[in-house]
């Protein structure tokens, strides 16, 4: 199994096949909870193959999904949050801290032009384009950096799982229909009769649905996004000192 997620870069794995996994495992667990038996290693080989195939299938979808929901979340945003925080209208970050990061990608960026707040109000156009061409810039010059690395997989992550959000809600409620429906059929209506594992599949089920209707939202993928535009711009801070004055 280690040999098949190797395949997976570390954001490929926790942005898109761990969002995948998350859809299946409520599934996955009430379906070992009515046979355990599947874990035998007679049948394990093509369990493993059939969810591997799933997450690969269910890992291209997080991303397309998240892709798209990513397109909607920029219009109500007006853009990505780390060139919105360059703006001089923006309050995000203190104008003394602002005022650094312009500083650095002035000096530093070849044919960058960062405006003072009377020049970015007159061509908000221009300068917007700008402001998108130094973060681009920044992307590109700080992939080695294992903080921002990690910031981008959680946003990433957020953002995939919030694209996917109807098949985790819908795979939950399945995942308790089928423990309902299989309980009722066995054990009737004798609430008493019916296992303990099975009111644990059914209590876990509806904690993930909980998790999925209340906790995957518009809000958190924001937070997520705003967390590693901070990162990005604070890059800045720290390669600063380069700078001759």
């Amino acid at each position: 199994m280690e040999e098949i997620l190797s395949i997976f870069s570390k954001y490929e794995l926790k942005a898109r096949v761990f969002p995948a996994f998350l859809v299946l495992l409520p599934i996955g667990f009430t379906v070992l909870i009515w046979y355990p038996d599947l874990i035998s290693l007679s049948g394990s080989f093509y369990i493993i193959i059939f969810i591997v195939s799933t997450l690969f299938f269910l890992a291209k979808i997080a991303r397309e999904r998240g892709k798209a929901i990513q397109t909607k979340l920029l219009k109500e945003w007006e853009g990505f949050p780390t060139t919105r925080m360059l703006h001089h209208s923006d309050n995000s970050i203190d104008p003394v801290t602002k005022k650094r990061y312009h500083l650095y990608l002035q000096k530093t960026i070849p044919g960058i032009e960062i405006p003072t707040l009377e020049q970015e109000l007159e061509n908000p156009t221009y300068y917007e384009q700008q402001y998108t061409s130094a973060v681009k810039w920044l992307i590109e010059n700080t992939r080695d950096n294992d903080h921002l690395l990690q910031d981008n997989i959680n946003y990433g992550f957020s953002r995939n799982l919030l694209g996917i959000k109807f098949l985790g809600i819908l795979c939950c409620i399945i995942a308790i229909i089928i423990n309902i429906f299989a309980a009722y059929q066995i054990h009737n209506l004798n609430l008493l009769a019916v296992p303990l594992k099975i009111w644990l599949s059914i209590l876990i089920n509806f904690l993930f649905l909980l998790l999925w209707i209340f906790y995957v939202n518009k809000k958190w993928v924001r937070s997520s996004s705003e967390a590693y535009a901070r990162t990005l711009l604070s890059t800045c801070e720290n390669n600063n000192q380069d700078i001759p004055s």
